[in-house]
């Protein structure tokens, strides 16, 4: 069995943040904390068919089922808002209870979620959109929340790796889902769902709060440059910021109000190419194949990025991609080339979602490691304001003669994104001297 060492104690930095130093990951689990990795990893990856998948069943479901376009749309735009929603309530019990219940809970509302939507013959609203959205977001709340403490040296890179599975995990669904029989696809995909979730519940763990690896000096982490990679693009926060204070300090709210506008775009795409008045079935698997593939790996490429460039600067340049993208995607759907279609959803997929990997850092760099789930998840919450926005403007336009107003709305919502982003400020920095900076 793990042994805690006699050794362990709790130290101080130069900045005041506090370290639990002297337990090794195999102390704590019996196995490398790339384990914990790899469990948050595959439970993203189970979840990923549930919002670009979902777009790309739209299709078929509304031909053997009559649903209209609006009917498929709510349950999407019902699905967002429970997935968004349970964020700051899921982060809560994760904080209370760790990742076992949570896990285990939502592996099931998943695979009821998924079974409802083979088998309903209504659009399952309750069912698919408030379980699964509630599954959903529970999973991807406590996923983030273990790998934040598991790699609280890596927050960028290994939140980006994680949660890029949310994207690009929905290829597999979204290929099979568009020239196969759904409800086959998606009854497969519910026993998939309940068994990857449920094993992940089982196994993965939390380590002790303010945990730090042994083989890493904190003190020089905080400070030198050739152990951390991210000084000085990314100073610490100067003191903790509970959530009422990061609230007060203005920088909160306005990274709620970006992640709405992100969402809106985000969520504009994905609604608008699963209903595509013109879409084919080959059409649809490579548009939101793409854009999910490229979502995820924009989380990857973009948590990495950020280390050596800032994440403030990494989030606005990802969102001018995102935006500039929308008029791309525009001439490209009125053009009717699916090489352009392909290409500029890539872009625009790659733009939209860097902002929700990256803000897990920002909001950690800025307002504190105490509360850094608890802020994030009233941050997050802000994609269900935005993916009612988005998927309602897709539905506006999705038969529409002329589609040029909705895309030109996505993209300069995308574009004051970035410039909101670029007006964001550290809360109460100090001037710090960084040796070797």
């Amino acid at each position: 069995m793990p042994t805690v060492p006699r050794d362990t104690r709790d130290i101080h930095d130069y900045y005041g943040r506090r370290y639990r130093v002297g337990e090794r990951d195999v102390d704590l689990t019996g196995r490398p904390r790339e384990w914990m990795l790899g469990l948050a990893w595959i439970s993203m990856f189970a979840i990923s068919l549930f919002q670009y998948g979902f777009g790309a069943a739209v299709p078929a479901l509304a031909r053997e089922r009559g649903w209209s376009v609006g009917e498929a749309l709510t349950v999407l735009a019902v699905w967002v808002v429970c997935q968004a929603g349970v964020s700051f309530p899921a982060t809560w019990l994760y904080r209370r209870v760790g990742p076992r219940v949570p896990l285990l809970v939502a592996a099931v509302l998943c695979a009821v979620a998924l079974l409802a939507l083979a088998h309903d013959a209504g659009p399952p609203v309750v069912t698919y959109s408030v379980l699964g959205g509630v599954g959903c977001g529970t999973v991807y709340a406590t996923c983030i929340g273990a790998v934040t403490q598991w790699f609280p040296e890596r927050v960028a890179t290994r939140v980006g790796f994680v949660s890029g599975a949310f994207g690009y995990g929905a290829l597999p669904f979204v290929v099979l889902v568009s020239f196969a029989d759904p409800a086959v696809v998606l009854d497969a995909a519910a026993v998939l769902v309940l068994v990857a979730i449920g094993v992940s519940g089982l196994l993965l763990s939390r380590p002790p709060a303010n945990w730090w690896p042994a083989h890493i000096d904190p003190h020089r982490f905080a400070l030198d440059r050739r152990v951390n990679r991210s000084i000085p693009n990314n100073v610490p926060a100067a003191r903790a910021f509970p959530p009422w204070a990061a609230v007060r300090s203005g920088m909160l709210p306005l990274m709620f109000v970006v992640v709405v506008l992100t969402a809106t775009m985000a969520l504009f795409d994905v609604a608008y190419l699963a209903a595509h008045a013109d879409a084919t079935p080959a059409f649809t698997a490579a548009s939101l194949g793409t854009l999910a593939v490229a979502a995820g790996l924009g989380r990857v490429w973009t948590g990495s990025l950020s280390d050596r460039l800032g994440r403030k600067r990494v989030l606005a340049l990802a969102l001018v991609l995102g935006g500039t993208a929308q008029f791309g995607l525009l001439a490209a759907v009125r053009g009717g080339t699916l090489a352009a279609v392909v290409l500029f959803a890539g872009l625009a997929g790659a733009g939209t979602s860097a902002g929700y990997s990256l803000l897990v850092s920002l909001v950690r760099d800025w307002f504190g490691d105490d509360a850094t789930l608890a802020n994030y998840g009233i941050v997050y919450t802000g994609k269900a304001f935005g993916g009612v926005a988005g998927v309602s403007l897709a539905g506006a336009y999705a038969g529409a003669p002329s589609t040029v107003p909705a895309f030109l709305v996505a993209g300069g919502l995308g574009l004051l994104a970035a410039a909101l982003t670029a007006r964001l400020h550290q809360p109460g920095r100090r001037v710090l001297s960084v040796p070797g900076a």
